[in-house]
């Protein structure tokens, strides 16, 4: 008895391709020139207000009370609490003026520390002002909301569709702006107040005042970036050790107490000396280009890395360079790879990941020379490619020379090659990426990386049409060395030296020395070889191939450049801005080469004879065959393994390729089996079995929970359940997240 045949999907699927549509470039305005016009930042003074909010435990979250600090520098002018007087009850309010009298604390209204010390001296004296999660603790002081409708200044339609909040009633003061960048991080400024703020004299001597929109700075959003992890008050104080870290409380369900109070008035002291360790920080880096109120990301270093060694921006390197070519590049870029092979069936598994995959590709393409030219050239390399395609194979991919020929592009004419393909599948709102064998009428570009890899999965070469080649100009003047983290002995010369090489080596060597290493010194450590992989990583993808979408009040006609078709203009309210440092040839060859990479895994695990679960970027869990033996799984992955170590560019030795510790035993460290039970692409759970049958959690993803609420905490989860080991979280990772995966 046959089984029915499946249907297909549809014998035509329109495939969505990435455009250029940005402005036409020009030059960004220096920082070292004072400018004379209305969108000129006044500096920040040397006052700091740092303020925390404490809210009804119900999902209102309405204001009780809050703490402040208002400083001069390192010194405090004074120290309060403020109420809300609809928030706490008589015999609560009297709470608060004994704890205020015997602890020197002024005490206000919400109203009169809104008027008297936010505005009439933070706002006027130019003061940073502070706080852990500080979009929250803005919008419990609002007295009404709404959403903002005109641009800020220069950075047209960078604020269109933020909240507004007004905090005071008198007009003379603005209200505030949030916009909500990322879990981590929001664009806060004061919006434009009513009154005119350039006097006659002024006027007439064409000297406008600029608008004051004041200096914000989260301390949740730099700590995320210079340690790339989240963190509560509570962890951030501790990782510090700070000198008073937050304290410990959870009788929020009860009435304000002393203790309350006193636990909300250290929360502003630990905020305040976290604050000042991290600016602290910042200036060991020797970040001098980059000020805190700017930092959103990890991006955010690895872009002050790059200013600090004079590197010019391409955009401005190479202002002429033709949409066209844009358009063929933007219409090459698909991102990473992360996809789901075996859904939902319990393997065996062994996690396998790449040495820091994006610096190491960067440095096998050469991709440092074109960081710091001066724009760059390409030319025609049609036949050369097709002579490359036709003869490479896994030995040609063993040797680094191939690689320095990856920055080519390739308009192919594909007949059933594998190619990413970006598509609404299964009809889908949205479109999403996937490996596909892909048959077009129309030629499509891809980059070199990408053919490559549809030949090692397929075995055949996909059809060239012709390619493009690029090569780096000459080096940019006035290039300069850094130590990178402030450290003489981590120097690098952009000139001299590949810093995506460098930075890699730096930190390996920083991470056999922590290895060794235990308590403080470990600590500490660990801590500076994090701060090298994130000046890696920042600097080595995201930043290349940022675009910010703006949207403005109006809709405005824009010419988009496409790779498969003439230009063609609509009206439309949103534009997408290029970044800083945007570079997308680099940002598409890098995840191009990414790619390369996983394919070559996935061609030598089909070659062994083993499958695999999931990969995810720089990762491949390997998955066992049923009848396959363990020793022999093992073996064979190993030899997979020492495959990548050609391909190692490092002064240090070793393959690119490695099997993660998730792989060992938690006791002795010694392998253990894994298994693996995935549901879709970057949702899975890597587990051990204990004697009793019942997983013992290795790994877990939260990818697709962060739209729901905690249940419970660490300390109230269900006492049914088992306490997973302190190695699966972190970096995300909450103990519910676990509790989920155990219960599936």
């Amino acid at each position: 008895m046959s089984a029915p045949a499946i249907p297909p999907i549809s014998d035509h699927l329109a495939v969505a391709l990435r455009a250029y549509a940005g402005p036409q470039f020009r030059e960004p305005p220096d920082p070292d020139k004072k400018a004379k016009n209305e969108n000129a930042a006044l500096p920040a003074s040397g006052w700091t207000l740092i303020f925390d909010c404490e809210t009804t435990p119900d999902p209102g979250q309405a204001l009780r009370f809050g703490a402040y600090q208002f400083r001069n520098g390192d010194v405090l002018d004074e120290a309060g609490i403020f109420y809300d007087p609809d928030g706490v009850t008589a015999d609560e309010l009297e709470t608060l003026r004994r704890h205020a009298d015997a602890n020197g604390l002024e005490l206000r209204t919400r109203e009169s520390f809104v008027d008297d010390v936010f505005f009439a001296r933070a706002y006027q004296l130019r003061a940073t002002i502070v706080g852990f999660n500080l979009p929250f603790d803005i919008s419990r002081l609002a007295i009404s909301h709404a959403t903002a409708r005109t641009p800020i200044d220069g950075i047209a339609g960078a604020m269109h569709g933020a909240f507004t909040f007004k905090l005071s009633n008198q007009k003379i003061y603005p209200n505030v702006r949030v916009k909500h960048l990322s879990q981590r991080a929001a664009l806060i400024a004061f919006a434009g107040t009513m009154q005119q703020r350039t006097a006659r004299g002024q006027r007439k001597r064409g000297l406008p005042v600029p608008v004051r929109r004041g200096h914000f700075i989260d301390v949740k959003t730099i700590a995320g970036a210079l340690f790339a992890r989240g963190f509560s008050l509570g962890r951030l104080s501790a990782f510090l050790k700070v000198e008073n870290p937050k304290l410990d409380f959870e009788g929020f369900d009860g009435p304000v107490s002393d203790d309350m109070a006193r636990y909300a008035v250290r929360d502003v002291q630990a905020t305040w000396e976290c604050y000042r360790d991290l600016v602290a920080r910042i200036a060991r880096r020797g970040l001098s280009r980059t000020i805190p109120e700017k930092i959103y990301s990890e991006a955010s270093i690895g872009k002050g890395y790059l200013r600090e060694m004079g590197i010019a921006r391409w955009r401005t390197t190479q202002p002429d360079f033709p949409s066209a070519m844009l358009a063929k590049i933007m219409g090459s870029y698909f991102g990473g790879r992360s996809e789901i092979r075996i859904r939902r069936e319990l393997r065996q598994v062994i996690l396998c990941d790449f040495l820091s995959m994006y610096p190491t590709v960067c440095t096998l393409m050469g991709l440092w020379r074109f960081v710091i030219a001066q724009g760059m050239t390409w030319r025609d390399t049609t036949a050369d490619m097709r002579a490359l395609l036709e003869t490479v194979d896994l030995d040609a991919l063993q040797l680094q020379p191939t690689w320095a020929r990856l920055a080519t592009l390739v308009r192919v004419l594909p007949n059933g090659d594998i190619f990413p393909v970006r598509a609404a599948y299964m009809d889908e709102a949205q479109s999403t990426i996937g490996a596909n064998h892909l048959t077009s009428k129309s030629p499509l570009w891809f980059t070199l990386a990408y053919c490559i890899a549809a030949k090692l999965l397929t075995g055949k070469p996909p059809h060239i049409v012709e390619t493009i080649s690029f090569t780096p100009g000459p080096v940019q003047p006035d290039l300069r060395p850094i130590d990178i983290s402030g450290n003489p002995e981590y120097h690098v010369d952009p000139i001299e030296t590949d810093f995506f090489k460098r930075i890699i080596e730096l930190r390996q060597s920083v991470k056999k020395r922590r290895d060794l290493a235990s308590g403080d010194e470990y600590a500490a450590l660990d801590t500076e070889q994090n701060a090298l992989k994130i000046a890696a990583s920042s600097t080595s993808y995201g930043i290349f191939i940022e675009v910010n979408v703006e949207k403005g009040r109006t809709r405005k006609a824009t010419t988009v450049h496409s790779s498969v078709c003439d230009p063609f203009s609509f009206k439309t309210d949103k534009a997408e801005m290029p970044g800083t440092f945007f570079h997308p040839l680099l940002g598409t060859l890098i995840t191009g080469a990414a790619r390369l990479m996983l394919a070559i895994a996935e061609r030598l695990i089909t070659d062994k004879g083993l499958d695999w679960s999931f990969c995810d970027t720089d990762s491949m869990a390997i998955a066992k065959p049923v009848a396959m033996e363990g020793g022999e799984f093992g073996s064979r992955v190993n030899s997979i393994v020492d495959w990548f170590a050609a391909l190692n560019p490092y002064s240090f030795a070793g393959s690119i390729l490695k099997i993660e510790g998730v792989n060992a035993s938690l006791v002795g460290g010694t392998p253990e089996p894994l298994y693996c039970w995935a549901v879709s692409s970057k949702r899975y759970a890597l587990f051990n079995i204990a004697p009793d049958g019942r997983p013992v959690l290795r790994k877990v993803s939260a990818h697709g929970l962060g739209h729901l609420r905690p249940p419970y905490g660490a300390d109230d989860a269900p006492a049914n359940l088992p306490t997973p080991d302190k190695s699966v979280l972190g970096s995300g990772i909450e103990r519910w997240h676990c509790d989920l995966w155990y219960r599936i």
